[in-house]
């Protein structure tokens, strides 16, 4: 039975911008407000609070889309980690990361042109695919579908070409509408160090977003990104957007 059953318009009411002072801020500024315009959305700002502030005004304000906006390359590791790890457990928004590799010239960028998509098509790994289907359609953006899997869980990704063919129809076996966007799209499936080749496909690609699940193993636990979905906000050259629980509470159904 498929896990995605419908397709959905990308709808965000409130945004809350969460940076801290940089030499980027005017660049994250600009580039939060060019998101809440397009779609027609009101923004609040907070400077560099904590999970626990960040939570209680996602609460107070109806926020419904957080973006967080790090330190440049030099704040710590440990620093990110702990931050980034902490809001995604308490916050129940989706939230879309800046991390610290993200360029000014990066952030100037008017469109999303291509969008990477990280899955194994788990369950849990397409919650956030509602999501991905609906900013491709309203970007009119490039959709690509990139896994890098464990080596000893490879099972049929395995051989040669073969992989990306089983990963396609593994993928269109999953989706019940929204079919012709996957026909559109490009999958991609390599191996080595796991964060390292998602980075560098999507640099590859010029990607303008990386959207990536935080795994929830139950209805009731808080979602943990982990120590891939970490190493991938740091490194990435382009803006991260993590998605937690059901994507469907978040979106609108397509009017017919």
């Amino acid at each position: 039975m498929p896990c995605v059953e419908e397709q959905t318009r990308f709808s965000i009411k409130n945004i809350l911008l969460a940076t801290v002072c940089s030499e980027r801020s005017e660049a994250i500024l600009s580039y939060a407000v060019r998101l809440a315009r397009h779609y027609g959305s009101k923004m609040s700002l907070a400077g560099a609070v904590s999970a626990r502030t960040i939570c209680e005004i996602v609460k107070n304000a109806q926020i419904d889309f957080v973006v967080v906006g790090t330190q440049a390359q030099e704040s710590r590791k440990s620093d990110l980690d702990t931050a980034v790890k902490e809001t995604l457990r308490i916050v129940p928004c989706p939230m879309l990361i800046i991390g610290p590799r993200v360029t000014q010239a990066e952030l100037t960028k008017e469109e999303l042109e291509r969008i990477v998509y990280v899955t194994d098509c788990t369950l849990s790994s397409l919650r956030g695919l509602p999501y991905t289907l609906a900013l491709a359609q309203d970007h009119n953006a490039q959709l690509n579908f990139v896994h890098v899997p464990e080596e000893t869980t490879m099972g049929p990704f395995h051989f040669g070409s073969s992989r990306i063919v089983a990963f396609r129809k593994r993928l269109e076996s999953l989706v019940a509408q929204g079919k012709s966007l996957l026909q559109e799209s490009e999958f991609n499936v390599q191996e080595g160090d796991r964060a390292e080749r998602l980075v560098r496909i999507a640099s590859n690609l010029h990607a303008s977003l990386v959207v990536m699940t935080a795994p929830v193993t139950s209805e009731t636990s808080a979602p943990l990104l982990g120590a891939l979905g970490v190493q991938v906000l740091r490194l990435a050259l382009c803006p991260v957007l993590i998605v937690r629980g059901s994507a469907s509470q978040h979106s609108r159904r397509q009017a017919p």
